[in-house]
């Protein structure tokens, strides 16, 4: 079997981020504006994000090393703008991207981490000082619903502005399960570890905390990525595991949208300096 390049590879986990994108302008964008929610221009709000990412990227490629590059580094730009709350500032994103990406790309020479968990997790913090720590679009703030298992397998559930198509992920690990270059051991080890301690804590608190669309996105699309995360199979399994635990427990005392992204970055991270001390 011919091996596939990394601007193959790129580009095939990008065309299965398609369809979860398509149901972000749905979810985030037609229905508000069904709603009149929102206007014709903020309308495409989850594609603008997307795009501005893209063109931030090709920018770049264009300054550093005067051509555009089709390379790990796009998709982790892509995947930022699916993970962001509807309510970021698309001022505000456009400038601390371009300077989160700029800093992380000269920090990753000297150390590996989980770029698309850095980049997340400092453009929350500032949007958290700016508009508050919120994930609801204007739809889910002014409603209240009460959403079946079709619903929430769907996408109808609280989270990024185009990461919360459940359907859609896992229908992406089906097809990316045979990939000879896909960690599928990982995003494996992550749910069945989070699910066993949200079971348990299910049955003794009553609490659900068993469906999360944020988790399964992550853990198929960021947390196998393979200039982040372990090349061996034992190592993934691992890695996987600690990420779930850590989820879980994040889940429980800080927030759920955002807690695997953390999860993820501890590790990628703590992985990187256990490697350097060997």
């Amino acid at each position: 079997m011919k091996k596939k390049t990394t601007k193959e590879i790129v580009i095939i986990n990008i065309l299965f981020l398609i369809p979860l994108l398509i149901y972000g302008l749905f979810k985030n964008g037609y229905l508000l504006y069904e709603k009149n929610l929102v206007n014709m221009i903020m309308l495409f709000k989850p594609l603008y994000l997307t795009l501005i990412s893209i063109v931030i990227k090709f920018l770049f490629d264009l300054i550093i090393d005067h051509k555009i590059s089709i390379n790990y580094n796009l998709l982790v730009m892509i995947l930022v703008s699916m993970i962001m709350p509807y309510n970021i500032n698309i001022l505000l994103y456009t400038i601390t991207l371009s300077i989160t990406y700029f800093l992380t790309t000269l920090l990753e020479n000297k150390i590996k981490f989980n770029k698309v968990c850095l980049i997340y997790l400092i453009i929350i913090l500032i949007n958290f000082f700016a508009n508050g720590l919120n994930f609801m679009s204007p739809l889910e703030s002014k409603y209240t619903f009460s959403f079946s298992f079709l619903d929430l397998l769907i996408g109808r559930s609280i989270g990024g502005i185009s990461s919360t198509s459940i359907f859609f992920s896992l229908l992406a690990y089906t097809l990316l399960f045979n990939s000879y270059y896909y960690k599928k051991d990982i995003p494996f080890s992550i749910n069945l570890t989070y699910l066993f301690f949200a079971f348990i804590y299910l049955l003794i608190t009553n609490n659900n905390l068993l469906l999360n669309s944020e988790i399964i996105f992550a853990s198929i699309f960021i947390a196998p990525l393979p200039k982040y995360s372990p090349y061996k199979i034992k190592g993934q399994i691992i890695s996987g595991i600690l990420i779930g635990i850590i989820t879980f427990i994040l889940s429980l005392l800080i927030n759920q949208t955002i807690s695997i992204y953390i999860a993820i970055f501890i590790i990628s991270l703590l992985a990187n300096l256990s490697s350097k001390s060997k």
